[in-house]
């Protein structure tokens, strides 16, 4: 599925949204370039594409690359949010159970299937969040070394997936996580609490 298609789905949807060929990183346009909350972007490749503390993340033309820009929401665990949000849209599209590694790897088998990035810009009353998502998709698509611990969702679901699914795949997911921001933190909590197989670190500081 091309830019424009991926594009006009979201258009159709009803959901205002960036579609890149390629680019850095999602995250890094759209802490740059504010945008509306609700603003999705997406790119079908990324150059610079980065986890926590500035990690390489891999990012063939063969995933999942998303940001999402929201309000800003002081004192929220807006990473265990985006992980309930992604757990959840695998389990209503797929009939997938994936757990979640501490604090923000969803894994199967031990490998890993997606990463989630939250960072938050202030701008006095315009702070916000930007959530990324990194989810591996098509078979194939990794380096040789990164696919001892990565897995594809086409790997899990042992089937091709369909032309459209990056579009269907991240609008569930942003919905599910503003469903999820809408929630109280204490309902978060709860329910990744359900889906991590970690042992949650007892100082553990859920923002």
């Amino acid at each position: 599925m091309d830019v424009r298609k991926i594009k006009e789905y979201f258009e159709s949807h009803g959901r205002d949204s960036l579609v890149f060929e390629n680019i850095d990183s999602t995250n890094t346009y759209l802490k740059k370039n504010p945008q509306s909350f609700g603003t999705l972007a997406l790119a079908l490749s990324q150059s610079a594409g980065h986890g926590q503390y500035e990690r390489v993340f891999e990012s063939p033309a063969s995933g999942l690359y998303m940001s999402l820009c929201v309000k800003y929401i002081p004192d929220f665990p807006m990473t265990l949010a985006s992980a309930n949000a992604a757990v959840d849209a695998l389990d209503e599209l797929f009939g997938l159970k994936i757990d979640v590694k501490w604090v923000n790897d969803l894994i199967v088998s031990s490998r890993k299937l997606c990463g989630i990035l939250a960072e938050s810009v202030f701008c006095g009353d315009k702070s916000f969040t930007v959530i990324g998502f990194g989810m591996n998709i098509r078979k194939g698509g990794l380096s040789k070394e990164i696919s001892k611990i990565a897995i594809s969702l086409e790997e899990i679901v042992d089937s091709e997936l369909p032309d459209d699914i990056l579009p269907i795949l991240a609008l569930k997911i942003a919905e599910n996580l503003e469903a999820e921001l809408k929630k109280s933190k204490e309902a978060v909590i709860e329910r990744y609490k359900q889906i991590c197989i970690s042992e949650i670190p007892e100082n553990a500081v859920f923002i």
